[in-house]
């Protein structure tokens, strides 16, 4: 099997796990992951979401409305400067956060577990060697 197709089987099995996590907790797999790094920061501010994980601004105003007004999320104005908000978790967006992370485990250990010991143990080193030399900037460019 050539790179594209070991790439395209890869891509199916993350949009399976995204339409499983759908199905189970009735978010949007962009909107879950805004509540992930909100969860993950604890408190974050709108301008840093968008600057860090490189979400367009009116696409994260639609994401933050939704999740607020399933209740996952507080915007909460800072005492220092009232016109800065700050984003955190409530108790049913930890709830349901639970649920997600609990799925993901289950996800990561069944489908690395399909390897013997050693090979899973390779696996996962080259993948975060990968990983960590991999540059977005370049992915799409003409060349090696």
């Amino acid at each position: 099997m050539d790179e594209n197709m070991i790439l395209h089987r890869i891509i199916g099995l993350v949009q399976y796990k995204d339409a499983y996590q759908l199905q189970s907790s009735g978010i949007q797999p962009q909107d879950m992951y805004v509540l992930e790094r909100i969860h993950f920061h604890k408190t974050v501010q709108i301008r840093d979401l968008t600057k860090n994980y490189g979400i367009p601004p009116s696409t994260l105003t639609g994401i933050l409305d939704r999740l607020e007004r399933k209740k996952y999320i507080q915007r909460v104005r800072k005492d220092r400067d009232r016109r800065a908000i700050e984003l955190v978790t409530t108790d049913e967006g930890n709830i349901i956060l639970q649920g997600h992370m609990r799925e993901d485990r289950l996800f990561a250990r069944n489908m690395f577990h399909t390897l013997p010991s050693e090979q899973r143990q390779q696996l996962l080193y080259l993948l975060n060697e990968l990983l960590s030399n991999v540059s977005k900037e370049t992915l799409f460019h003409e060349g090696k």
